[in-house]
């Protein structure tokens, strides 16, 4: 059985497009259980949600958050297979079947993924408001451990709704991290790498889809708070400790790492200068320098005064980063 969990929030009327596509017409079959964890809406979800879909678990989590309801979740689910599906995306028809049968037959691998696409809209997905972005690479064959973490460390992430994990490596881990406001579901795929993550993907002709609606507004968007940028930096800072306990260590992992951090600080060094202060310490810490990118005077001017510099100086002069 696939436990399919769904932490949800004030979002009925996306909510209904979320579990449309999970009927059990677009999976034929599929065993799967779909588990609704809602945080306290006040819009209707549970009523709605209770008389309508009958066959769902519905649980509640009480305004504990999206890490705390994914966790209320793995605890009630009863499948041997897990995936956090997030109340405004969407699945395309049979996303399962290819993923399960790849988990099923290897034993080795503790999860897999597949393709996906970003739409726009308040609406379903039609295939005409996809929008092209630069997305995570197919890895196949569970060796490319290092190459997740390097993608990672360097703020390139695979989107949660897309991964089918094992249920009992989840629980290996103690699910996600109910301290993290912010980068929950990033904590806890590094916490799967040193854990040994075993991860495969496949090329099925299906695809999850992530709905880019009104981002600017997400409870998870570090604009929207000045601790969720302290939170991030933390965050690293733990990875930081784990990559030099596992030897992840060299310039193939440091450096990506330290230019994710340089370039927070680039982004923070006027309205936050305390925070920024403390990225731009920690990046010295794990590799530098690092080389400017881009135009060949401002490489240059890199090597000859740093990139700190060079970076405020450009500033100065332009008035744009």
């Amino acid at each position: 059985m696939i436990s399919v969990i769904i932490p949800t929030y004030n979002r009925l009327q996306l909510l209904l497009f979320t579990l449309q596509s999970l009927k059990p017409a677009h999976h034929p079959g599929m065993d799967i259980e779909v588990i609704v964890v809602d945080d306290g809406s006040t819009d209707d979800t549970w009523d709605y949600v209770l008389v309508n879909y009958p066959g769902i678990t519905l649980l509640e989590n009480k305004g504990k958050g999206a890490a705390a309801a994914r966790n209320t979740g793995l605890k009630a689910a009863r499948g041997e297979y897990i995936l956090y599906l997030d109340s405004d995306d969407l699945l395309g028809p049979g996303f399962f079947a290819k993923k399960l049968k790849t988990l099923q037959q290897d034993k080795r691998y503790h999860a897999c993924y597949g393709n996906y696409d970003y739409f726009e809209g308040e609406g379903d997905f039609d295939g005409t408001n996809t929008q092209f972005k630069n997305k995570y690479p197919l890895l196949a064959g569970g060796e490319d451990t290092g190459q997740h973490l390097a993608l990672y460390l360097s703020g390139k992430y695979l989107p949660a709704n897309t991964l089918l994990w094992r249920k009992d490596f989840l629980l290996k881990l103690n699910g996600h991290d109910e301290s993290l406001i912010i980068n929950q579901d990033v904590d806890i795929f590094f916490r799967a790498v040193f854990a040994g993550l075993r991860l495969t993907s496949v090329e099925d002709g299906t695809r999850a889809l992530i709905r880019n609606h009104a981002a600017d507004t997400r409870v998870g968007d570090a604009r929207n708070a000045t601790h969720k940028w302290e939170q991030m930096l933390e965050i690293r800072e733990k990875v930081w400790a784990q990559m030099q306990a596992k030897g992840y260590t060299d310039k193939t992992f440091a450096r990506p790492l330290s230019y994710y951090i340089f370039s927070r600080w680039k982004t923070l060094r006027h309205t936050h200068p305390g925070i920024a202060a403390r990225y731009l310490g920690f990046a010295r810490k794990v590799y530098w320098p690092i080389e400017l990118r881009g135009n060949p005077f401002l490489k240059l001017a890199g090597k000859l005064l740093g990139p700190v510099r060079v970076i405020n100086l450009k500033y100065a002069l332009l008035k744009r980063d």
